[in-house]
């Protein structure tokens, strides 16, 4: 699946980029369980990785340390059976356990496998009471296909000779996920990974990634409307996609304890601090998702 790395080169690495140890081997299990899903065809247009792991694939500087997001329109959800048992993998040098998936809303539109265990023999750097992640999947649809794109990571153990071409959820998607996930839940990840996103989009970054702001309208109002309907009560607030670009321009308030949670390479982390973060938005990205005449 990989080549799994000495634990010595992995001490360097995660020493280079101020990464506790366990949480850069969790990493490495969640990329095994990616390809793991990738070898058994779950991947395609219509169910992809999402969420902060698919920003991998532009470089995000923020190291994600737990979940494991996918997404699947309705036609390509797979049972719970199946999925629980496609999350399983063993070699000789690792096995992976998933819990059984439960719902996350009453409609059951999203499940969950938490804890997934696992039983890393390649390495001593993961002590009991830190081998476990969590895999989210959606199944509320999507509502642009998903891309192909090669998965980067943030730091460099050899464990292959050509990054992996993963089937991710667009962009936008991503993007209007995040934003949903900020205006109504206040999680700061979520606004963090708004912040890059807006920078990656700029021509001195490349750009990392391109955003079109009809295509990300389009895409947020579809978005909208679709969690309105599942979650009403969650979603009372934001009637219009006015609303939602109000709530987003508004300024961010971070909890500390939020705040310190965030894992930034140790390269970047003075860069990314929350008046940088909050510069990105409102004026980066908050003009994109105006209408041309506001």
């Amino acid at each position: 699946m990989i080549r799994y790395p000495a634990d010595q080169a992995t001490e360097a690495e995660a020493d280079r980029h101020g990464i506790p140890y366990p949480v850069l081997i969790r990493d490495l299990v969640r990329i095994v369980e990616v390809l793991n899903l990738e070898r058994q065809g779950f991947f395609g247009p219509q169910s992809v990785l999402a969420g902060s792991l698919a920003l991998r694939c532009f470089n995000t500087p923020r190291f994600t340390v737990y979940d494991a997001d996918f997404a699947t329109t309705v036609e390509a959800k797979r049972g719970r059976s199946e999925m629980h048992d496609m999350l399983r993998y063993v070699d000789d040098d690792l096995e992976i356990t998933p819990a059984e998936l439960m719902p996350h809303d009453t409609g059951g539109t999203a499940w969950k496998s938490e804890p997934i265990a696992y039983l890393p023999a390649f390495t001593d750097l993961a002590p009991d009471g830190t081998r476990e992640f969590k895999a989210d999947i959606s199944n509320r649809g999507l509502v642009l296909p998903g891309q192909e794109h090669q998965l980067h990571l943030p730091y460099d153990l050899g464990i292959w000779d050509e990054p992996p071409v993963v089937w991710i959820m667009d962009p936008h998607e991503i993007t209007v996920e995040k934003v949903l996930g900020w205006v109504v839940h206040r999680a700061a990840k979520h606004y963090a990974d708004l912040a890059f996103i807006a920078l990656a989009g700029q021509p001195e970054s490349g750009p990392l990634l391109r955003l079109d702001r009809t295509t990300l309208r389009n895409a947020l109002a579809a978005k909208l409307e679709a969690m309105r309907g599942i979650q009403p009560d969650k979603y009372a607030s934001f009637a219009s996609l006015d609303d939602v670009v109000r709530a987003l321009r508004a300024d961010p308030v971070f909890s500390r304890d939020e705040w310190d949670r965030l894992v930034y390479l140790r390269p970047l982390r003075d860069r990314f601090n929350q008046a940088t973060l909050k510069r990105a938005v409102q004026t980066l990205l908050v003009p994109l998702l105006l209408s041309e005449g506001d």
